[in-house]
């Protein structure tokens, strides 16, 4: 039992949770937070107007926060260790950041372990676009056929900055290919992900360029089957944003991508990331 209301979105992915700000940070109610977040994969909290101080309180409750450092922009909220997400950035590699979420990704595959959960607060809500999508990675893979399960076991993929920017520039300069692969080098993970607790998840999205020991062309094809394959309506939830909404995300079983949107739309979220526990690992 829980100390809050909890409505399933779909069968496959996320649930709405029904309480109160001042709720969030009291005995247990972290606890059961990160229960639901497992179960269901992505939490909504309609509404719930928290502040920032509770949005980082309740990143320490449910893990360790990891702070914004390389998306540090200054701002008040970059302070407790936030990220504020928004069009208007000055600097070239934070317009880079923030045009890049407009593809499927997992946070964190430049590391061997990635994030454990993504917190999302809106302070304004776009205008017009600028919706968040997930799509369930655990159940995607559960969802394909054996045969196909066993051809996938095994596999490496490569994963860059690289290949995300590629999407944005088709001629890149060498001085940026230099300042991506600074902050976020070639680096390998396994393509099928086997979870500690018995689950299974593939680890694909933006930042995958290919498959290690593979014609590229091949690679690239294979990424993309499984992309669309884990994409598919049944397995994803688009969020349309309202001022004061709460997501949090099982960021190592997801994708999640934002859909376009211009400066110009106002959208503003916060966000906090919960420091990862577990390795990528076959």
């Amino acid at each position: 039992m829980t100390s809050f209301r909890t409505e399933p979105i779909s069968d496959e992915i996320g649930a709405r949770i029904f309480t109160s700000a001042d709720h969030l940070l009291a005995e247990q109610v972290p606890e059961q937070i990160m229960q639901c977040l497992n179960r269901y994969g992505v939490l909504l909290f309609p509404q719930i107007s928290a502040s920032d101080e509770t949005l980082a309180a309740l990143s320490n409750r449910l893990g360790d926060m990891e702070a914004a450092r390389v998306t540090a922009d200054g701002s008040a909220a970059n302070k407790l260790g936030l990220y504020r997400i928004s069009a208007d950035k000055q600097d070239k590699a934070q317009q880079e950041y923030v045009a890049g979420n407009n593809f499927w990704h997992m946070d964190g595959t430049s590391y061997r372990i990635p994030g454990k959960a993504t917190m999302l607060k809106c302070e304004s809500p776009p205008a017009e676009g600028g919706e968040t999508e997930f799509a369930n990675l655990f159940a995607a893979y559960d969802a394909l056929p054996e045969e196909r399960k066993r051809a996938l076991d095994g596999l490496i993929v490569v994963h860059s900055m690289h290949a995300v920017m590629s999407k944005l520039y088709a001629e890149p300069l060498q001085e940026d290919i230099d300042r991506w692969n600074a902050v976020f080098p070639p680096n390998e993970h396994p393509l099928v992900w086997s979870h500690l607790d018995g689950r299974r998840s593939l680890v694909i999205g933006s930042t995958a360029a290919g498959i290690a020991g593979w014609d590229e062309a091949e690679g690239r094809a294979l990424l993309e089957e499984l992309l669309d394959w884990c994409t598919q309506a049944r397995f994803t939830y688009q969020h349309v944003w309202q001022k004061g909404d709460m997501v949090i995300f099982n960021n190592p079983g997801l994708l999640h991508r934002s859909r376009p949107y211009d400066e110009a739309s106002g959208r503003v979220l916060h966000r906090a990331t919960v420091k990862g526990v577990e390795a990528i690992r076959a």
